[in-house]
């Protein structure tokens, strides 16, 4: 039971480094995708949602109330996904097209701190799920997730790019964000 309790820890501790790091890079905007693609993605909000609920409500069985809340924000844009205003919002506000439009010198206190919510809850998680490896383990494990993290986002195959010079292949995908996707009201 030990060992599968420990390969449980080091899986949900791979995953909760993984968010926060890919949440960073959309923060700091490091790295995004132009809006079309992203708007493919709409499933990383389910995994997301299911990594913090294996970690907070089946695996450590604390901050379930925190969980909670970060997963009825997750399940609200899963849901309604390129369908509300808010969600069309987080969409755009987190892509490349962003940057492009006239909104980007803009303050979005509401997707700034969603995203550093996002960001809280899951260093949280990773955390108290540190409390069960090893500092080997845990080394392993961010090395192994941040090698997975950097193979999508750095690679020459996916639009993920700098959203201050991006490729010219990437810049044909960017089209500034309109009104009705920059705002949530």
């Amino acid at each position: 039971m030990a060992v599968f309790e420990n390969m449980c820890a080091l899986l949900l501790f791979s995953m909760e480094s993984y968010h926060v790091t890919s949440h960073i890079m959309v923060i700091t905007r490091t790295r995004l995708l132009p809006r079309k693609d992203l708007v493919r993605l709409r499933f990383y909000f389910l995994v997301d949602l299911l990594t913090v609920f294996c970690s907070s409500v089946l695996f450590l069985q604390r901050l379930q109330w925190l969980a909670g809340i970060q997963i009825l924000q997750h399940l609200y844009y899963f849901v309604f996904w390129e369908k509300t205003k808010p969600a069309k919002k987080i969409i755009s506000w987190s892509s490349i097209d962003w940057t492009k439009s006239e909104f980007q010198q803009e303050w979005h206190f509401d997707s700034i701190l969603g995203t550093l919510f996002d960001i809280v809850v899951h260093l949280a998680l990773a955390v108290l799920l540190g409390g069960y490896l090893t500092t080997v383990q845990i080394i392993v494990s961010l090395l192994v997730a941040h090698g997975v993290l950097f193979t999508f986002i750095w690679s020459q195959k996916f639009a993920w790019s700098n959203p201050w010079s991006p490729p010219q292949w990437v810049q044909k995908r960017v089209q500034p964000v309109t009104l009705d996707k920059a705002r949530w009201f």
